[in-house]
């Protein structure tokens, strides 16, 4: 049987821990580092670490440049990094490099099996109730605007969310139980469908409603004794934070504290949380944010 390697994609950013701890967390086989065209922007340190990992037996290396503020040619780099090795476990790393190699990762995840991770900073010292912030701005002056292009997240469908919403509020049903809401509420892939058995209507919800969800592993479908329950993951909750919700599924979910919190962080950041956020910088401000 073929083994397949872990790699890790990794766009350099003046920054050595959230590069290397990673690979020994999440047992990395090899790593791709990108570095800049101008080997200017390469600090001492990364050297320092490139050289190290060359030395580690365990772990291989491959370099390969890039213009680090090109969107273009950071994402033709990445999305080939990651289909030379489509038969491995390949994972971008976007914690590193510029702004443009973040984003150009997120994008190159969503045309590939890779699997993006951002790796949170910590301070030196925990402990520490002084946080640094620079006294004047990193940088003075600006470059050129450069428009990036938009791409649409391809999400549950409305009739999709709004099952997801009813399982977030009543979670463990049955099919049966889930046709008989979608009767109730009027969803159209029930109130159209031209089948008049409960067979026709199992399968109308089955191609509609269970198999893409299962698929996309938002719901589990269990079997309980007798019957088979229904339910929604983790991944299916994140879905109902991050996707636009119709009127209906926002009643389904209103009385579910965790998703209304986890939308109103994301979608409505007020300025007391916005000023706890930036009392709460650690020392070591978020290097990549310096690159740009």
């Amino acid at each position: 049987m073929e083994v397949t390697d872990r790699v890790h994609v990794v766009a350099l950013g003046w920054e050595v821990a959230r590069v290397v701890d990673p690979l020994y967390e999440l047992k990395a086989d090899k790593i791709v580092v990108i570095l800049p065209h101008d080997e200017a922007f390469v600090a001492d340190f990364e050297y320092e670490m490139l050289e190290e990992l060359e030395a580690n037996d365990r772990i291989a290396v491959e370099t390969r440049t890039a213009n680090i503020y090109d969107l273009d040619s950071m994402l033709q780099t990445i999305t080939q990094a990651a289909k030379d090795h489509e038969d491995d476990e390949v994972y971008i790393n976007v914690s590193t490099g510029t702004q443009i190699a973040a984003i150009a990762g997120m994008m190159a995840a969503q045309t590939s099996d890779a699997t993006p991770f951002y790796v949170q900073i910590t301070p030196d010292n925990p402990d520490e109730d002084e946080v640094w912030v620079p006294d004047e701005p990193i940088f003075s002056t600006s470059g050129d605007i450069t428009e990036l292009p938009v791409f649409e997240l391809q999400g549950p469908s409305p009739e999709q969310l709004q099952i997801l919403g009813f399982l977030h509020g009543n979670d463990g049903v049955t099919k049966k139980e889930l046709i008989e809401h979608a009767e109730e509420v009027e969803l159209p892939f029930i109130m159209n469908t031209e089948a008049e058995s409960d067979e026709g209507r199992y399968r109308v919800l089955d191609s509609h409603i269970i198999n893409p969800l299962t698929e996309n592993e938002y719901i589990t479908v269990e079997k309980a004794g007798r019957k088979k329950e229904v339910s929604i993951t983790q991944r299916g909750i994140d879905a109902l934070a991050a996707f636009p919700l119709d009127s209906e599924t926002m009643d389904a979910v209103e009385h579910r504290p965790d998703v209304r919190e986890m939308r109103s962080k994301a979608f409505n950041p007020d300025l007391e949380s916005m000023t706890s956020r930036t009392k709460g910088r650690h020392a070591g401000l978020d290097e990549s944010s310096e690159r740009d």
